[in-house]
């Protein structure tokens, strides 16, 4: 018997009849709603009968289990199969590691994966290991990635599997008064006449690949459940690196982690205003920061606050020319009964723990997410592990990811006819 092709279909009935069960809920029909609820315990009944009869199939089975799923009468040559992705989820993957280590019950799909990702022919990796499936290791990280509504406005690099660091040519450019690209010029010519030559002024980012790691562990009990680990591990390294990630593009140092841009010399740092109360955020701060941003991209600008001030943001507002009247520039997406998306002078606020106290520089920033690289590492084949180890009855999961990140500017940006900087990253100075 085909338990796994058994099971999916008792699931897809069950799913069937928790739909009419919805319905006749809204439409009160009891007696009805009964019948199906018995029919549902039923299948569960026999869910729980079939996964125990194929484990007690497959202990008892010498043939080494290839994971494959055939049709009636097709012969395993027949059969189509990714070699380097055999398993259907993570858990049935770390289900498969359980069964190894604590029933010697061999999965050729285990040494299918270590031959791919690993380059090797033996049926475990270094330090008693099993290589993760690379397709559940990128779908963790994009997660990641995806998930976050900063992160993904980041432009965004992907390096080679072979490489382990990237560089660009960037234009060097701190004055745009009267050239542009760090030195190209265009000049009015009289006819017959002659202009200087000019050139752009050019700088090399080099990126090294830095890492994130992550250890995890997990009881027999839960590795006994393929569903569950599938949805907690992959969600649990997801929010985990995308925390991590978060922090360094913000504030990183730059010494093993990415370089944030509070940390750039790039970043201008707006002053508080003449006896402004400690830990405030007031409607002239905002217009200041704004007026320090980059005069092109600006659509692409966005408010990156602690949470903590959030409270300050309905009464945000500045005083008319006259001081009879105040003009706010809270303005939330959906009215003030629906404001999950919340804007500050049109430009979209993103709320982050990871920004500094209320008062201390760095708690609100006006930024432009795609000044900032983020290079990370495209095969996760060499990066990506999972390690077994017998710890009070644990197993032990590690996880790797390769990446860094740096702003593409350098320095602030002098323009024409004024006395004030530019930047991409502009935070408000102390206000302590």
């Amino acid at each position: 018997m085909d338990f796994k092709a058994k099971i999916e279909e008792l699931r897809a009935k069950k799913k069937e009849l928790m739909a009419s069960a919805q319905s006749l809920a809204d439409e009160g029909k009891v007696d009805e709603l009964n019948e199906i609820t018995d029919q549902m315990e039923g299948i569960n009944n026999s869910i729980k009968s079939l996964e125990r009869l194929a484990q007690a199939s497959g202990q008892e089975a010498d043939p080494v289990y290839d994971g494959a799923l055939r049709q009636d009468g097709e012969s395993p040559k027949s059969q189509k199969q990714d070699d380097t992705r055999p398993f259907a989820s993570l858990g049935e993957q770390l289900k498969a590691v359980y069964n190894l280590r604590r029933h010697g019950i061999q999965d050729r799909r285990l040494q299918q994966v270590n031959n791919a990702v690993l380059g090797n022919n033996e049926g475990t990796g270094a330090e008693g290991g099993f290589a993760i499936q690379t397709d559940f290791a990128g779908r963790i990280l994009e997660s990641a990635l995806e998930r976050n509504s900063l992160l993904q406005r980041l432009d965004r690099y992907t390096c080679s599997s072979g490489a382990n660091a990237m560089r660009w040519v960037a234009v060097d450019e701190t004055d745009i008064s009267s050239s542009v690209f760090g030195g190209v010029r265009m000049f009015w010519a009289s006819e017959g006449g002659t202009v200087p030559a000019t050139h752009p002024k050019l700088r090399e980012i080099k990126l090294d690949l830095e890492k994130m790691m992550g250890f995890a562990y997990a009881t027999d009990e839960m590795l006994e459940d393929a569903v569950f680990m599938s949805g907690f591990y992959s969600t649990a390294f997801s929010l985990a690196a995308d925390e991590l990630l978060t922090g360094a593009v913000i504030a990183g140092d730059g010494v093993g982690k990415p370089l944030g841009w509070l940390n750039s010399s790039a970043l201008i740092a707006v002053p508080k205003e003449s006896g402004q109360a400690a830990g405030t955020l007031v409607g002239n701060n905002v217009i200041k920061m704004q007026a320090r941003s980059m005069p092109k991209g600006r659509e692409r600008l966005v408010w990156v606050m602690h949470p903590d001030l959030e409270e300050q943001l309905p009464t945000l507002s500045i005083s008319s020319g006259d001081g009879s009247a105040s003009k706010f520039l809270w303005d939330p997406e959906g009215g003030i009964r629906n404001f999950d998306t919340q804007r500050v002078l049109g430009k979209p606020v993103i709320f982050d723990q990871n920004c500094a106290s209320p008062g201390v520089v760095g708690d609100v920033m006006l930024v432009d997410p795609f000044q900032y690289i983020l290079l990370s590492k495209g095969s996760v084949k060499q990066d990506w592990s999972m390690h077994v180890e017998f710890l009070t009855d644990q197993m032990c999961f590690r996880v790797v990811f390769r990446c860094n990140g740096t702003p593409k500017v350098k320095s602030p940006l002098t323009i024409k006819n004024s006395t004030k900087t530019r930047s991409p990253f502009v935070a408000l100075a102390d206000r302590r």
